[in-house]
């Protein structure tokens, strides 16, 4: 009995440490700061970072970067799904 609850409190407290890294890895996205999104395609996007989520980011005032061409400004807010990013510049 005691050896079972020293395993499930080991357990528990890597899982709580694993937790408490990601929430810090996730601090380091800077939010209403200028940043700039590298996508897995090769595109990225220039704009200020409005809101993070578990699964997107939210800018304002983005421009679309895209290797060969101008750039072109987005309306509106601009959503990106994290899966598509590689990643974050902080810029200004």
């Amino acid at each position: 009995m005691i050896v079972v609850l020293s395993l499930s409190l080991g357990l528990l407290l890597a899982t709580a440490s694993a937790a408490a890294g990601m929430m810090l890895a996730e601090a380091r996205v800077v939010v209403r700061r200028r940043v700039i999104v590298n996508l897995t395609d090769g595109s990225a996007v220039d704009g200020v970072l409005l809101r993070r989520h578990r699964t997107l980011l939210v800018l304002a005032d983005a421009t679309l970067l895209t290797p060969d061409t101008e750039p072109t400004r987005m309306d509106g807010e601009l959503v990106v799904e994290r899966s598509r990013v590689l990643y974050v510049q902080a810029v200004r």
